[in-house]
C-alpha cells in the first residue's frame, strides 16, 4: 500500500493520504478532507476494484 492506493476501512472506501511503516491516515477520495489518522495498515484492506464497480454504479456517475 502507498500513499493514493483505494482502501476500505469499517465499511467505508478511503483514499490513503500518508503512509508511514506501520500506520496510515485515510481520507476523501474526492476532495482533501482526512477521516482518520494512525491507522494501522493490517486494519484496511486494498479496494480499488470494488470501490470502482460501485462508483460506475452509482446516480453520481451515471449522471456525468
Amino acid at each position: 500500500m502507498e500513499k493514493g492506493t483505494i482502501v476500505k476501512y469499517d465499511g467505508g472506501f478511503y483514499r490513503i493520504t500518508r503512509e508511514t511503516k506501520n500506520t496510515v491516515n485515510l481520507g476523501a477520495i474526492f476532495g482533501n478532507h482526512v477521516y482518520h489518522k494512525g491507522i494501522q495498515k493490517s486494519e484496511v484492506t486494498e479496494a480499488h476494484d470494488e470501490w470502482y464497480q460501485r462508483w460506475t454504479q452509482s446516480e453520481t456517475y451515471m449522471s456525468m
